[in-house]
């Protein structure tokens, strides 16, 4: 293997939200941590080596977007996901994705106004309307022909009720579904009839196999892209989370404004100059990493889901096509919501994002994260095999 994922890097002692906030989030500091969105692999050695390049230069002042930044994002989304975005209608929010949807939600929104979310969700996105004064409109995804998909009447139902706003994640966190262009389209068919302006977060985007294609929003049509913000971010896909950055697309020129005015308000348009550097590197150079990376992480999920099948049968795994999570049936165990995620931590010694935090829908869940070296998920397997035994008796 031309990139090394099987070893483990110790992350402990780096400020690490993942491996070093055990002790305040869990009350122990001996759990595996399954739950934080990152990788727990090195990062792409272009990326590695453009940081520090960049980091031998003395002087960390403020950083400015230049062309070569531009070229890397409509490059990369041009030849990965086949969709030629203008540079007009680019913006950026380093702080980042959610960031940049609860800005535009407040822009285009008032309080009492009603925001419509898949459900279970990633709780940021549900969690911006409440706190923002917006009424959430919960629609349910529903279980059909072995993968969850969108309730397309409940859709159409809520959506004629005065809906203003359709938050969507795709790739969708936290079941791993990849939305299919078909489910895409009807689901933006939908929100044109009704006049709802579309917000997605495709942080996940990069990270699919060739399996299960990512279709982005933007190549749905000049209708939709029109009435959409699109959000990209290369955090997930090449582990750059703690340098920021998000990509936005947003083809309404007077949005685009409204947009970047409240950046420049709040001083949040300027790219951590690490960060300008490791984007470039990853979108131009780091696209065999990513493919390996992606790899690896799919052999984690058939080696999980034989685990389970063979000696945790109390625990069921949800197909996963894409992202590096996993979205984890624990209906069997006969424990939900905190019990569950006290079991995990308490008794397995695991930490997952439990799976009430996504929704009322997330009850009997967890969601793993499955970008770790294959040794770290062995060792959190056996800790759950252990428990699971015990509780059987």
């Amino acid at each position: 293997m031309k990139f090394d994922f099987d070893t483990w890097i110790d992350r402990r002692g780096t400020a690490s939200f993942k491996w070093d906030a055990n002790g305040t989030y869990y009350g122990r500091d001996d759990v595996i941590p399954m739950w934080v969105a990152d990788m727990d692999f090195p990062c792409a050695p272009a990326v590695v080596d453009a940081v520090k390049r960049r980091a031998e230069h003395p002087i960390y002042g403020y950083g400015i977007r230049q062309q070569p930044y531009y070229d890397a994002v409509m490059g990369w989304l041009k030849r990965r996901h086949g969709f030629e975005v203008k540079q007009e209608h680019l913006a950026f929010a380093p702080p980042g994705v959610i960031y940049a949807m609860y800005v535009l939600l407040r822009l285009i929104t008032e309080p009492g106004d009603k925001v419509m979310i898949p459900m279970p969700n990633y709780d940021p996105l549900f969690g911006m309307v409440q706190e923002s004064g917006r009424t959430l409109v919960e629609t349910p995804l529903v279980w059909r022909e072995g993968r969850f998909t969108f309730d397309f009447v409940d859709l159409e139902t809520k959506a004629a009720n005065g809906v203003k706003v359709l938050l969507l994640s795709s790739p969708h966190n936290p079941t791993g579904r990849v939305w299919t262009r078909e489910e895409l389209r009807t689901l933006a068919d939908i929100c044109l009839r009704h006049d709802i302006f579309m917000m997605v977060d495709e942080i996940h985007c990069d990270f699919v196999p060739k399996e299960h294609p990512h279709v982005t929003f933007g190549t749905l049509g000049e209708d939709v892209l029109k009435r959409s913000m699109i959000c990209y971010s290369a955090n997930k896909g090449f582990n750059l989370g703690g340098l920021g950055m998000a990509t936005v697309v947003l083809a309404d020129g007077v949005l685009r404004e409204r947009f970047n005015g409240e950046m420049l308000a709040a001083q949040t348009r300027l790219d951590n100059i690490f960060g300008i550097e490791a984007l470039i590197a990853a979108y131009n150079e780091g696209e065999e990493w990513l493919d390996a990376a992606i790899d690896y992480v799919s052999e984690n999920k058939r080696h999980l889901e034989r685990v389970l099948r063979e000696r945790i049968p109390e625990i069921r795994m949800i197909p996963s096509e894409g992202t590096y999570l996993a979205w984890l049936d624990c209906g069997a165990l006969g424990l939900r919501g905190k019990e569950l995620e006290h079991f995990m931590v308490q008794k397995a010694g695991v930490a997952f994002c439990a799976g009430y935090e996504f929704g009322e829908a997330g009850e009997c869940f967890v969601r793993i994260n499955l970008a770790c070296p294959r040794c770290i998920l062995d060792e959190a397997l056996r800790r759950i095999e252990r428990a699971v035994k015990a509780r059987r008796g």
